[in-house]
């Protein structure tokens, strides 16, 4: 049983430094750690393709005293691609309106029945934040009805491009933008820096432009963007930002959600305020999210924190339901289990599909699709996939099935007809049975490095945190301490995680495993152990505590 996941160690020489070995594992630059400015990382928005054509589109509208719709999306990238929009015609007083999809009535992107709800306000000119590169129907009945569209998006682009104003995206095919895994508020951002530049006083650009980096930051985060290149720094600028916003909504997100460090980080992001931000799309109206980041009062801010709290507890429940309904329609052993997974209900919310996938995927360590299913008797899916299994590939194989489908590597949506589903599901599942090899099934610990006791320090810790902040490509390093002895086991939360104080030489450590509460007589007083870890500060009372937080454990 233990160590519970296949273990790759980078480096086993614990006498080289950490921070050479943490650069070369992650490939990057000598000079990392060195202070930059921002706009040292930034590259122009006039990188991307089309960015003069839709700037100089949106200076026609402004000039014109034309009517102006943001139409964003339904996910926390949309959500704060959809804010940033609002703060910036905010800041030159100039009035828009907004519409936001909702998950289950209207699907993801823009529809031409949004278009026509649109119309009816008056409005001659959509912008587009996080979608509209596919939205080729939509936008050709807009240009019938006499309303240009500007797309700003970073979805791949698949056939030709939409007949709209302008389509600015790092990921056209023919785009020449260095860096393409930015996400749909990097892309928004990117645009307001180019359309402010023309309109407002340079000091006032640079404010402006850094008050923003809060939402900039979540965006990134919550989209599982890469933290290389320009999101690195605009994700590490972003967080000091978001520690010191000025927003109400996120103020009293950061408070409800318990948040309150000096220094935040993307786990922070992704686990405690992107959650609730998600919860508003996920459960109920999307709108919900946006208006708490748009807020300007400190009082409706913290209702509507309050309200997203309770919705997100309620997505926490439904799902844990969900999950038991999934995991009974599985065989209680695993070896019966086919190499990949595909679960169904059909009165399972569309908006929690994709959870119920990412949790089966991490526990079992195989591709997942849940279904549920929408009016039309059609089956929804939500897919989430391991490293070696390109899920969105895999699908393609099987479009002829398929209403709509897309998505990337590890994570896909796909929507089935209902009279094909059954013949989908027995070709899909014999494919991956034929394609995955039983090796890929094994979940795989990342270990950075075996390190001896005068490596785990608080002086080691912080400068370990300055190589982050971590998260997708630079994900949080994970360190080997071999032969340590287990002083004491103390059960947390009525049992749930484990707190295990561990020694080697004169040398005591405290060691957390979250969700581990169940292995707890699986150790004992006095084991020797080799334990995974990563080396974590915590505070405590406003003292830095040296932590390590249990990935893995092998028992001698």
């Amino acid at each position: 049983m233990f160590p519970r996941k296949r273990w790759r160690i980078l480096n086993t020489d614990p006498t080289r430094s950490i921070v050479d070995v943490l650069l070369e594992n992650r490939n990057l630059p000598a000079d990392h750690l060195e202070p930059f400015k921002l706009s040292d990382k930034m590259h122009s928005p006039y990188l991307l393709p089309d960015m003069e054509i839709g700037v100089a589109r949106v200076l026609r509208a402004i000039e014109k005293g034309e009517k102006i719709c943001i139409f964003g999306d339904y996910d926390v990238d949309g959500i704060t691609s959809t804010a940033l929009m609002i703060y910036f015609f905010r800041k030159i007083n100039y009035p828009v309106t907004w519409n936001l999809p909702h998950r289950e009535k209207n699907g993801y992107g823009l529809r031409a029945s949004t278009v026509d709800q649109i119309a009816k306000t008056g409005t001659n000119l959509i912008i587009t934040v996080d979608n509209g590169i596919s939205a080729h129907e939509a936008i050709n009945h807009a240009s019938e009805l006499g309303i240009d569209v500007v797309v700003t998006d970073h979805h791949l682009q698949e056939g030709d491009l939409p007949n709209s104003a302008a389509v600015i995206n790092p990921n056209r095919t023919d785009s020449q933008y260095p860096f393409k895994t930015i996400c749909g508020a990097v892309v928004a951002f990117k645009f307001i820096y180019a359309i402010s530049e023309k309109l407002m006083a340079e000091e006032d650009v640079k404010q402006f432009l850094l008050d923003q980096l809060d939402l900039v930051c979540i965006g990134t985060i919550a989209d599982v963007m890469p933290l290389r290149d320009e999101n690195y720094a605009l994700v590490k600028f972003g967080l000091k930002v978001l520690t010191k916003t000025k927003k109400p909504g996120l103020i009293e997100l950061k408070n409800i959600a318990g948040v309150n460090q000096k220094t935040i980080t993307p786990i922070s992001v992704g686990f405690f305020l992107a959650p609730r931000l998600n919860a508003s799309g996920r459960i109920e109206e999307a709108d919900i999210g946006l208006e708490l980041l748009i807020s300007e009062s400190h009082e409706n801010a913290y209702k509507t924190a309050a309200y997203l709290n309770e919705l997100n507890r309620k997505r926490q429940k439904l799902q844990s339901g969900y999950l038991q309904e999934a995991l009974a329609q599985l065989s209680k052993d695993e070896t019966d289990i086919d190499k990949a997974i595909i679960v169904e209900r059909l009165n399972w919310q569309a908006g929690l599909i994709g959870l119920i996938s990412s949790q089966l995927k991490e526990k079992y360590a195989r591709p997942v699709i849940a279904f549920t299913q929408d009016e039309e008797g059609n089956y929804v899916g939500s897919a989430r996939s391991i490293d070696d299994f390109h899920i969105t590939n895999a699908l393609t194989r099987f479009s002829q099935y398929f209403i709509n489908y897309g998505g990337h590597r590890k994570a896909a949506g796909l929507t089935v007809y209902r009279e094909k589903y059954e013949i989908f599901k027995k070709e899909f599942m014999a494919y991956v049975n034929e394609t995955l090899q039983n090796n890929h099934l094994s979940p795989e610990l990342v270990i950075d490095s075996i390190v001896d006791i005068d490596q785990i320090n608080l002086n080691n810790a912080r400068t370990i945190q300055d190589i982050g902040p971590f998260g997708e490509t630079n994900p949080e390093p994970v360190f080997l301490l071999k032969n340590a002895l287990i002083r004491e086991i103390i059960p947390m939360s009525n049992g749930k995680h484990l707190k295990i104080y561990i020694q080697k030489s004169s040398q005591i450590y405290e060691a957390v495993w979250w969700n581990s509460g169940d292995l707890k007589n699986e150790f004992f007083f006095g084991g020797v152990i080799d334990i995974a870890c990563k080396i974590n500060i915590n505070i405590w009372r406003g003292t830095d505590r040296l932590q390590l937080i249990i990935e893995d454990i092998a028992i001698h």
